[in-house]
């Protein structure tokens, strides 16, 4: 992790070590490339968010705590002023958030950034889609 990613995670009271802030931030499918259905610049059947399901999936079989840990870090996420770091934490939100955090999203939908507003409403779709199949 780089200097100034590092001294933002201190920023926001993270701690840049944590194995969870290091997958936010370096690792994972969630990103500037995200994609929340299919898209023409991505092959055939590839969506971003079902691979981040999965990838979600596979580190909760190696370590349970881990979506309700990826949660709180992208929850904490949300106060950077990096847009990149926004964005991966509400990627992130759309796979391990609940109808709770639809109230901390909902500012997010009308941010000056489109790309950070366009993450925030399919986030928001995701998880009212989410409580509608429970």
């Amino acid at each position: 992790m780089n200097h100034e990613l590092s001294a933002e995670v201190s920023r926001l009271g993270g701690d840049p070590t944590d194995p969870i802030w290091r997958w936010l931030l370096l690792n994972g499918p969630h990103g500037p490339s995200f994609t929340w259905g299919q898209a023409k610049s991505e092959p055939r059947s590839y969506i971003g968010v079902e691979h981040l399901r999965e990838t979600v999936q596979e580190r909760t079989t190696q370590d349970s705590t881990f979506p309700t840990r990826a949660r709180s870090v992208a929850i904490i996420a949300l106060r950077s002023s990096d847009v990149i770091l926004v964005r991966r934490a509400i990627q992130v939100l759309g796979v391990v958030g609940s109808g709770s955090d639809l109230e901390l999203l909902a500012p997010f939908a009308n941010h000056r950034e489109r790309s950070v507003a366009a993450d925030a409403r399919a986030c928001v779709f995701e998880l009212r889609q989410g409580m509608k199949e429970r």
